[in-house]
This record gives structure tokens, sequence and C-alpha cells, in this order.
């Protein structure tokens, strides 16, 4: 068989460019820490390395709601405990006020700490977080949640309420609409509401109350009338009377599974209502028992009507006290709720990161070994090249 010289020439350049090749592959699987470098070197390592990436992106994805979820709620979680405080602060005012010893100047006094306190609630239940959206109002994030008007306050926002996803099955709301945190509260004891007629004339006063007997208990109103200073009848919501007694000072009188305390001088005429709680927003319950201690009280019925309205206001805040406490329990349990999903995020991203390296890392100790041997082929296809070279006749003739 004649092997022409062109022949030589070729296999020997091509054996050459092979090992060159290979080398060149191996020192770029060495600069880059990958044994795949295109999908053509394993085809199912590349569709299991796609899957496994986008899995990672995916959690690394739920790691950020998970940080966002937690910054906001945190923020909800103090200022909800700011306003706890604000309202302890306001109770400690109305017992404070409701002292005998305090006179229509001192009590003036008292209520314009309460309207700052007052300015404080609304200032907190206005709060932006840290890319300048407002926290209280639902999907209405871009516009100030609360607002006070001549007829009250009033909720600017919606009830809506963003959810985050932070596990592949799992989603959190991000805070709560103003409308659940600072408006819709129960007042009085949370059942019922008393109050005192304006226009009695005696000094008695009424307290918040209590439910005695739920089997009895249809959130019915009644009204509770003296006939004289010492006798008094209580009335359903149609006027009949349901029951009379003799008016012991401090004594109970129950209605409906409900019982009340009446204390003081009662005058014949006077009047005392019990109606079913309603729900009220946070700042005019304050706003009520602020005006009601700006208003002098000089008559012994005025100073019984502001006892009373004190009373049903301490009332007021103890639920309200009572409703964002209940608050801060579910921004707690969500924060427990994250914080252990960011461990199984945490875990899961793990285990990915792995698995990928199982993939896609090279082993450099096989890959080092094989880039010596492949160097030392393509040595020897360049050293037998040059021998071949060599044999040419006409370096004979």
């Amino acid at each position: 068989m004649r092997i022409s010289t062109s022949q030589i020439y070729a296999n020997g350049v091509n054996s050459m460019l092979s090992q060159q090749a290979k080398l060149s592959k191996t020192q770029l699987q060495v600069a880059t820490g990958q044994k795949i470098l295109t999908p053509s070197d394993d085809p199912v390592g590349t569709v299991r390395s796609l899957e496994l990436t986008r899995a990672k992106e995916k959690t690394e994805q739920y790691e950020r709601n998970g940080n966002l979820l937690d910054s906001r709620l945190r923020l909800e979680e103090s200022i909800v405990n700011n306003s706890i405080d604000v309202l302890q602060r306001v109770r400690e005012l109305s017992i404070q006020a409701n002292n005998a010893t305090q006179s229509n100047e001192s009590r003036q006094s008292i209520a314009s700490e309460m309207r700052q306190q007052l300015d404080n609630l609304l200032s907190y239940a206005n709060t932006k977080d840290s890319s300048g959206h407002f926290i209280f109002a639902g999907y209405q994030e871009g516009s100030s949640p609360f607002s006070k008007t001549t007829s009250g306050y009033v909720y600017n926002g919606d009830d809506g309420q963003r959810q985050l996803q932070v596990g592949p099955a799992r989603s959190l709301p991000d805070g709560d609409p103003g409308s659940e945190v600072f408006m819709n509260i129960l007042n009085g004891n949370g059942k019922f509401q008393t109050a005192t007629n304006p226009t009695n004339t005696g000094g008695a006063v009424i307290d918040a109350g209590t439910v005695t007997d739920l089997s009895q208990f249809n959130r019915e109103s009644f009204t509770i009338r003296f006939v004289s200073d010492t006798q008094y009848e209580v009335l359903d919501a149609g006027g009949a009377v349901v029951s009379s007694a003799a008016y012991q000072d401090g004594g109970d009188i129950a209605a409906g599974g409900m019982s009340v305390k009446i204390k003081g001088p009662a005058a014949a005429g006077d009047e005392f209502s019990i109606a079913p709680a309603q729900r009220q927003d946070l700042f005019s319950m304050v706003e009520a028992l602020a005006v009601s201690l700006e208003t002098p009280r000089n008559s012994n019925s005025g100073r019984a009507l502001r006892n009373s309205e004190i009373n049903n206001a301490i009332s007021n805040i103890d639920q309200a006290m009572d409703h964002l406490i209940n608050k801060q329990t579910g921004i707690g349990s969500r924060l427990q709720s994250l914080e252990r999903q960011s461990d199984i995020n945490a875990g899961a991203s793990l285990q990915i990161a792995e698995n990928l390296s199982l993939v896609n890392d090279l082993d450099y100790a096989e890959a080092i070994s094989r880039f010596s041997q492949q160097q030392a082929a393509l040595q020897a296809a360049q050293q037998a090249f040059s021998k071949v070279q060599g044999l040419s006749l006409f370096n004979y003739l």
C-alpha cells in the first residue's frame, strides 16, 4: 500500500489537533470548575442541572419574600405595641381624671395630654414602610389610610391583605388592614354597653357591667328608670316593665343575663340604658373621653354623668387594648411560621446546592490527572510527527 507524504502530514496534524482539543477542554473545565461545558457533554446532566437551577431560583425568591415579610411584620408589631403603650397611658390618665379631687381645670390639662396621645395614635395608624407605602391601607397603600373629618375619623383604605409566597405551598399575609386593627372594636365590655341619660338630676353612676348568664343573654336593650329615689324598674326595648325592686346603693341590677351596678344617690326620673355593644374606632373612643374631660361639670348630676362616661371610656379602652393584643399575638404567630418556613427554605437551598454540585462541579483530582495524560499524549504526537517528517527520501539524495 502506498502512503503519500500529504497523507502522513494530514494524519499527524489531525492527531495533534485532536489532542490539543482534548487538552483545551480539560483546561477550560479546570478554569471554570464545571465539568459540563456544553449540553452535548452530558445531555441528561444538563437537563437535571436546569431543573435544579430553577428550583434554586424559586427558593431564593421565597427567601427574598420572607425577608420582606419579616420586615413588614416586625414594623407592624412595633406599631401595635406602641399603640398599646399609648392606650395604657390614656387609661392611666382616665383613672387620674376620675378622682374627685380633680378640678375642671386640671381635667382640661389631662385632656390636653390625652389629645397628644390621640395624635400619636393617628400617626402610628398612618405609618409608612421603608418603601414609602402605608402599611395599614390595605391595597390602597399609596394614600393615607386614616384622616379626621368633621364627622369623625375616616378609614380611606380597603380590607385588602397582600399574600407573599414564602414556600412552595405556603403564603402569609404581609400585614393587616387598618380596618381590622384600629376600627371595628366592640365597645363597652365587649358584650353590651351602659350609658347615663344626660338629663338625670341625681348623682348616681353606672358601671360597665358584666354578663352573668350566657343562656339568657340575647343582646337585648333595657332601660333602668327610677320611679323614686328608692325604687327602680327595668323596661325592655318596647317600654314594658320586666322587673322592679328597691334601690340598693352599689347593689346588682340584673336583666337579660346581664348585671350592672349603680352607685350614688338617684333621683326620680333618672334613667340608665343597657344596649348591645357596637363596633367603634379606637380614635373616637379617646376623642369622646377627651371631650368629656374638657366639658366643665359643676353640678352633682353633671359630675355623675362625667364619672359614668369615664367608666365607660375605661371599659372601651380595655376592649381596645385586648383587641390590639390579639392582633399582636396574630402577628407573632405569623413571624413564628415565617421563621419555621425560612429554616425549611434554608435546608432546601443546601440540598439543591449539593445536588447541583454533584451534577456540575468538576472533580479536580481526576481532571488534573487527565490533563497530565493529555499533555503527555500531545507531546508524544508532536514528537512522532517530527520523526515521521524526517523520513523523506529527499533528505538522502
